[in-house]
């Protein structure tokens, strides 16, 4: 195979790797993002207006040691002074200007974990919750958990279905390009069958070409992925992409493996088709 058609089907591989690796990134995110989502979703607990000191430490106790205490958020309690300058803080001074009483209660924020976040659950918590001393009144925002795990599911099954189809496309391009590729070489392949060459000595060439092209395809493929992570990440720092960088890591290997095995195994295929052809199909 000339230089030129090594570099145009290796470039060809590079791309359909490339497209399959950021529909299986942002597959990864998209399910990563929703569990992010689940974890920070919190119940709280309003405290009685004349609740006492020891009440609330009895409660935290409660919460922190509780099946459902959630190991890296401890709870978390709030005055209702912190509560109105976070809510508004002009609001919160013209309150102290005219000497009217803070509305809201003095509150308790925890976090439940994630095998925690069924409905059932969440209100099994809520009414063992709201026996405490000084607790008066127990929220969480009802349905949500659920319906986050429902879109979660969706999201992840549509992507996954949608990686698949790309990991067909990608096969069946990569076959079809390493086919033309073998074809300029068919008589050479059929020739050296009919001077007495195994079959095995016939293919190792092509194999191992098969093996570079789709480590190179695959490192170019994982390079544009890594540059893409990091171009979103600049332009949008908010999605806290490089905070985690296993799931680049593993697409990215899965993308040097996977163009290896699928370049590998289309030689092989290509190869053996050849050798199987009568010689006079060969024209």
């Amino acid at each position: 195979m000339h230089a030129p058609n090594k570099i145009y089907v290796t470039l060809s591989l590079g791309l359909s790797l490339f497209l399959l690796g950021i529909v299986a990134f942002w597959a990864w995110q998209a399910h990563d993002l929703t569990q992010r989502l689940r974890q920070q979703m919190q119940m709280v607990v309003e405290l009685e207006p004349d609740y006492q000191e020891f009440q609330l430490k009895g409660l935290l106790t409660s919460l922190t040691t509780a099946p459902y205490a959630s190991l890296e958020s401890p709870p978390r309690f709030e005055s209702k002074d912190v509560g109105i300058r976070e809510l508004d803080p002009e609001l919160a001074k013209d309150l102290g200007d005219l000497g009217i009483n803070n509305p809201l209660l003095d509150i308790v924020a925890f976090t439940v974990p994630l095998e925690y976040l069924q409905e059932d659950s969440l209100r099994a918590i809520v009414a063992e919750v709201q026996l405490l001393p000084g607790v008066l009144a127990v929220h969480y925002p009802s349905g949500l958990a659920e319906e986050l795990a429902d879109n979660a599911r969706k999201v992840t099954l549509g992507l996954l279905a949608l990686a698949v189809l790309f990991l067909l496309i990608t096969a069946l391009l990569i076959h079809n390009t390493v086919r033309l590729s073998l074809s300029a070489n068919r008589l050479l392949i059929k020739t050296q069958e009919l001077v007495g060459a195994s079959w095995g000595f016939i293919s190792r060439p092509y194999l191992w070409r098969g093996l570079w092209q789709g480590a190179v395809a695959g490192l170019l493929a994982a390079g544009g992925l890594v540059a893409t992570w990091f171009g979103i990440d600049g332009l949008l720092p908010e999605l806290g992409l490089t905070r985690n960088v296993e799931p680049i890591a593993i697409v990215a290997a899965a993308l040097v493996a996977l163009g290896m095995l699928i370049s590998f195994l289309s030689y092989y295929v290509g190869v053996r088709r050849y050798l199987r052809l009568p010689i006079d199909e060969l024209y």
